[in-house]
């Protein structure tokens, strides 16, 4: 099995320019935990995640348990202010077992596929999780169906 045999084809991304502000609502309304950052030509550039937006809410929320307001706590400035700049990517014909062992002895939650440089894809946990263990449902009905 391949990483294109997994991975999620339609990603949402983020460009560099884009305010944080729009970043966190895309990430808030998508219920997504991260996003690959791309330039015009599609080349990932880095990783937005959840984690990053929230940090860059910390003080603002700290100000306002201090009493001094909510004011300006709508994260300022643009992705590329805090994206995480050195991404591992993949590409789409890895074998997903070496990928899968790699996102495992690096502790990684998500990656980035490319081909040719380019985004054309994105590979999370989640998504192997989700699919392999629909996948073997599906056999184990099947088989199940033909007794």
């Amino acid at each position: 099995m391949k990483v294109r045999d997994i991975m999620t084809r339609d990603v949402s991304t983020a460009a560099p320019g884009m305010t944080l502000e729009e970043a966190a609502d895309m990430l808030a309304r998508r219920r997504l935990r991260a996003v690959p950052v791309i330039d015009d030509e599609g080349h990932v550039l880095g990783m937005l995640t959840d984690g990053l937006l929230m940090s860059r809410l910390l003080p603002g929320l700290e100000r306002a348990e201090a009493g001094e307001g909510m004011a300006g706590s709508a994260p300022a400035g643009e992705v590329r202010d805090i994206m995480e700049r050195t991404v591992m990517c993949v590409k789409e014909d890895e074998r997903l077992a070496n990928v899968v062992r790699l996102m495992l002895d690096r502790e990684i939650e998500r990656l980035p596929v490319v081909r040719e440089g380019q985004l054309v894809g994105f590979l999370t946990r989640g998504d192997i999780i989700r699919r392999l263990l629909l996948r073997d449902a599906a056999g184990d009905a099947k088989e199940t169906k033909g007794e």
